[in-house]
């Protein structure tokens, strides 16, 4: 079990740090869109996860991997498209591709998954699309 991350997140506008993977959990399922839209955990200078929205029930989840090399998802509903939906994020309104936005209660395990372990595996109803930067 990983028990040393970095966090930050909005709803309480301080980076803490050697927090327990669960705590980060209890964090995304807060997040509602309006006092809880952000949430960066990273683990050492290896992997970072950032979700981030809470309204209408969506999130927008990155995963970015640092070693061996940069790589840098998006877990996604289905393949893109032109349709855009909009997530709050730090008082903000920001347009993503509609299947980038999805059910946090799909979210929460996957995230689990990914705090326990540090490894992104391969979701039943979502994908992870890689993002070239």
């Amino acid at each position: 079990m990983l028990n040393d991350w970095r966090v930050y997140m909005d709803g309480t506008g301080e980076e803490q740090k050697h927090v327990a993977w669960h705590e980060v959990l209890k964090g995304i399922a807060e997040l509602n869109g309006k006092t809880h839209t952000l949430v960066h955990a990273a683990y050492g200078d290896h992997v970072d996860l950032v979700v981030a929205g809470g309204n209408q029930g969506k999130v927008l989840v990155q995963w970015k991997e640092h070693e061996p090399r940069e790589r840098h998802y998006v877990l996604a509903s289905d393949k893109q498209s032109a349709v855009m939906a909009t997530l709050v994020i730090e008082g903000e309104e920001i347009a993503f591709p509609a299947s980038w936005c999805v059910p946090v209660e799909k979210v929460i395990p996957i995230c689990g998954d990914l705090l326990r372990t540090c490894e992104k595996g391969e979701p039943e109803e979502l994908s992870w699309l890689e993002v070239e930067q």
